[in-house]
């Protein structure tokens, strides 16, 4: 054992014993009081550690008989037994597993009114019906199918662009975890090409490059999770890449995400990426990075990624693109199906490519075969259709807010650093002139419920990497090794605490929007802008679990409840070597639409932003 690895043994051991056994359920004098909506969103307490202590501290804490006392007490120093107080306070709440929203009989009749007219997303795709083409004409989705309609550009040229952008920007930025199918690519460009010139099409996203994340099964491609252990080489396509296949997009190789999904910082060992397009020395955020990035940088006007705890919000907001994490449910594919937190979404160059992804995978859904419109319904009826109806409902659906409703909790939004808040506060008065009306609304026990989203996911990454964990070959990141470690020492009485809390906050949340009238909750995306790349990191990746769950702080409502958010890019934190800045729009489940219609006006009125450097234009 190393003199680092001792010498935190013997002080933990100390602690240890200062700390004494856990302490017992207090319903006289509890740690926290059910339905207080007190701000408090205070930090948790864990080590900053990166280099070689981060690998004695990650050996010592998951690879000797030591460690799951020094990983109980990580959960004990933050608390984690006042979930139980606060349970004990709710003893006839059912706890609540899948954040499943049920819409009764009027309600659903209410909401498929907005499939009515222009709101079907089969108007958008295959394609774009003619006079909606101008809606959305921003898109470079659809600068590309007119260029390749009108022969003045083709998606044969595109391909070698994008081919030829990779191998110049890789090696600096990372986006992509393996090397491209160069003859596949071409062939499909050039299968394309023949389409176009026959008129004939199969859609807009005919000849369109298109980015998935490293966790999406791409036949073809080594789909490894961001890891060196997990290695397997996809058979077949994931559902969500074969709806773009079908459509005749040119499937990118892989995008770089963090090992296994577990943290949104960004940077992953097996891979030495992503960074953030606007300047390598800072990190992209994650999990999903790798696809942010090549959006930010051009290469592709959208990619997919998943989102279990801000993964797609994240780095859309800390690398300067559009970014939709949708409600649970509403987007389905076929793998990652165990867990209770993850959803698709989309990154976009502008929100009109956002939704154009978007319209792409919620359409149309199978019910029968649907995971979700089974557990919905039983694929009776499945989950309720998405659509377009509150963005598509006038001409001045983006100009005109005054029937929108924006909730606001002040200190909440105020908890950000300066110039973050600042511009989120510039954007929301801009929302306002619009005539939007805000209300104001607190959530209560919010730094428990924090902490209960953060427990839950821990344990559902430590139930899919149970494996490697106990695999003594395995060579898994320290930083991934401790992650689920820790969430592998909760017990069945905190998750079963943690999910009494997540169906209290979700049924308060749910009064929030359908009783108190609120159509969108506005937040920053997250509360700084992008951190610079811990030297140390780059060989072993840094364990920061304060910065994580500070990253975590305006997002986790969304995957905790199943609610859909979309990160807007909105400035530069000229403090911070101009790094984006992003405001957050969060919408209630199944209302996806509500939160399109109100990023649309934040685009239309911040104007063109300024784009990385090194970004390259397609068209």
């Amino acid at each position: 054992m190393s003199k680092i690895a001792l010498t935190i043994a013997v002080t933990l051991g100390v602690v240890f014993m200062l700390l004494g056994p856990e302490r017992p359920i207090n319903l006289t004098s509890p740690a926290a009081i059910l339905g207080d909506t007190t701000y408090n969103m205070e930090t948790v307490v864990a080590p900053i550690l990166s280099g070689p202590a981060l690998q004695a501290f990650s050996y010592l804490g998951t690879r000797t008989k030591f460690g799951p006392f020094l990983r109980r007490f990580l959960l004990l120093d933050n608390q984690v037994t006042t979930l139980r107080d606060l349970a004990a306070q709710m003893p006839d709440v059912q706890p609540l597993h899948h954040p499943v929203y049920r819409m009764g009989r009027k309600e659903r009749e209410e909401h498929d009114k907005g499939l009515e007219g222009k709101g079907d997303l089969n108007k958008l795709i295959p394609f774009v019906d003619g006079d909606l083409f101008e809606k959305f004409s921003d898109a470079t989705v659809l600068k590309l199918h007119r260029a390749y309609s009108d022969r003045s550009l083709s998606p044969v040229d595109v391909a070698n662009k994008v081919l030829s952008s990779i191998e110049a920007l890789n090696p600096k930025y990372r986006p992509f975890s393996a090397e491209p199918d160069v003859a596949e690519i071409l062939k499909s460009a050039a299968d394309s090409e023949d389409r176009y010139l026959d008129k004939k099409p199969l859609s807009i996203f005919d000849g369109v490059p298109v980015a998935f994340k490293d966790m999406i099964n791409i036949k073809g491609y080594v789909i490894s999770d961001g890891s060196s252990y997990k290695i397997e080489v996809a058979e077949e396509d994931d559902l969500i890449v074969k709806r773009f296949r079908d459509l005749g997009a040119i499937i990118l190789p892989p995008t770089t995400m963090t090992e296994g999904g577990v943290t949104p910082i960004g940077y992953s060992v097996h891979p030495k990426g992503p960074f953030n397009p606007y300047d390598s020395g800072h990190y992209s955020g994650g999990s999903s990075g790798g696809s942010a990035v090549a959006v930010a940088l051009g290469i592709c006007p959208i990619a997919i990624g998943y989102d279990g705890g801000g993964s797609v919000r994240t780095p859309a907001a800390l690398s300067g693109v559009y970014g939709i994490a949708t409600g649970y449910g509403r987007i389905p594919f076929s793998s990652h199906l165990a867990s209770t937190m993850i959803k698709s979404g989309v990154f976009g160059e502008s929100v009109s490519d956002t939704i154009l992804g978007y319209a792409v995978m919620a359409r149309d859904l199978d019910v029968e075969t649907d995971f979700f419109s089974k557990m919905y319904d039983g694929g009776v009826n499945g989950v309720p259709k998405a659509h377009m109806g509150a963005l598509l409902k006038d001409e001045t659906s983006t100009t005109d807010l005054s029937d929108v409703v924006i909730g606001v909790w002040d200190e909440w939004l105020e908890d950000s650093s300066p110039a973050v808040v600042k511009e989120n506060k510039r954007v929301l008065d801009g929302l306002i002139k619009r005539g939007a009306k805000v209300k104001n609304f607190k959530i209560p026990n919010i730094k428990w419920a924090r902490l209960s989203h953060a427990l839950k996911i821990s344990n559902e990454f430590a139930s899919a990497w149970d494996g490697a964990f106990h695999d003594p070959n395995s060579n898994l990141e320290p930083n991934t090794r401790i992650t689920v470690g820790v969430g592998s020492m909760l017990t069945a009485v905190e998750i079963h605490s943690a999910e009494k809390i997540r169906a209290y906050i979700f049924e308060h949340v749910r009064s929030i929007f359908k009783d108190g009238g609120i159509d969108v909750i506005f937040t920053p995306t997250v509360p700084l802008t992008a951190p610079t790349v811990t030297p140390g990191s780059l060989d072993t990746g840094e364990s920061n679990t304060p910065l994580t769950v500070e990253l975590c702080k305006y997002i986790f409502i969304g995957n905790f409840l199943g609610l859909p958010g979309l990160a807007n890019p909105i400035g530069f934190d000229e403090g911070n070597d101009g790094m984006p800045i992003s405001a957050l729009v969060t919408g209630f489940q199944w209302e996806e639409d509500k939160v399109f219609r109100v990023s649309a006006a934040i685009e239309s009125s911040e104007g063109a932003r300024k784009r990385p450097t090194d970004a390259v234009s397609l068209i």
